[in-house]
C-alpha cells in the first residue's frame, strides 16, 4: 500500500464568502466536473456529517464513491473522508481551504492525504489533472455567472 500527502493552490478573482458559498452546495461539484461525469446522491448541503455518494461515470466503467463531511469551519474551510472508496483507493481525507488575498480575492489551498493500491506518483498524477480541469472549469463557471 501506497501513502501520501497532494496539494493544490487555486486563485480566484472573486471574494472569498462567493466562493465559499458555492462550495457549500454539493450540486456544484457536479457543475465543475467535466470527466467523470458525476451523479450526486445524499446531502445537498455541507455541512459536519453530511453523507455524499458519487455516481462517476467513466463511460467504459462506472464507479461509487462514498463519503461525508467531518469536519467544518463556516468560511474557512471543510474535510471529507472516503468512506466506501474505489480502486485505487484505500482511504481519503480532503481538506477544502479558503483564504482572502489583500486584494480581495479568493485563494483555495487543496490538501488531499490519500493512501492506495498504486504508486503515490500515479495518484499525483491523475490528481493534478483532475484539479487542474475543476480549476478551469470553476473559472468559467464564475466567469459566466458575474
Amino acid at each position: 500500500m501506497f501513502s501520501s500527502t497532494w496539494y493544490f493552490k487555486t486563485e480566484m478573482e472573486e471574494p472569498k464568502e462567493k466562493v465559499w458559498n458555492f462550495f457549500q452546495k454539493n450540486d456544484n461539484l457536479v457543475a465543475i466536473t467535466g470527466f467523470p461525469k458525476i451523479e450526486l446522491e445524499g446531502d445537498r448541503t455541507v455541512y459536519e456529517g453530511a453523507q455524499i455518494v458519487l455516481h462517476m461515470n467513466f463511460y467504459l466503467f462506472k464507479l461509487r464513491w462514498e463519503g461525508a463531511i467531518v469536519e467544518r469551519q463556516e468560511g474557512a474551510y471543510f474535510i471529507d473522508e472516503g468512506r466506501k472508496l474505489p480502486f485505487p483507493f484505500r482511504s481519503w481525507r480532503h481538506t477544502h481551504a479558503f483564504k482572502e488575498t489583500a486584494e480581495g480575492k479568493t485563494r483555495m489551498i487543496d490538501r488531499v492525504e490519500f493512501s492506495s493500491w498504486l504508486p503515490a506518483p500515479l495518484i499525483k498524477l491523475m490528481l493534478a489533472g483532475m484539479f487542474s480541469d475543476r480549476k478551469r472549469q470553476l473559472r468559467m463557471y464564475f466567469k459566466h455567472v458575474n
